[in-house]
């Protein structure tokens, strides 16, 4: 049986994904604001909307922070989590 946990890292992997695959894609600035920290902390070493930044917050997943799952969401790159 798949956990929530599972569940919500699944939903962020696959949101991701999806940002992944479109290199010309921006985030929204509320995705920016809320994911920043976890993009300083995980990817600082990648350019800010490249594919290899995309890839690196892709590969954290389930670490992301709340806010930033969240933000995803909201902006329709991820399905809500489940909580």
């Amino acid at each position: 049986m798949i956990n929530k946990m599972s569940m919500t890292a699944l939903a962020v992997a696959a949101g991701l994904a999806m940002i992944a695959t479109s290199p010309a894609h921006a985030v929204s600035a509320k995705v920016r604001e809320a994911c920043g920290a976890d993009y300083k902390r995980f990817c600082p070493k990648y350019e800010p909307n490249s594919s290899k930044a995309r890839q690196c917050m892709r590969s954290v997943g389930k670490r992301l922070s709340v806010g930033c799952i969240d933000a995803l969401a909201d902006a329709g790159e991820i399905k809500k989590p489940r909580r």
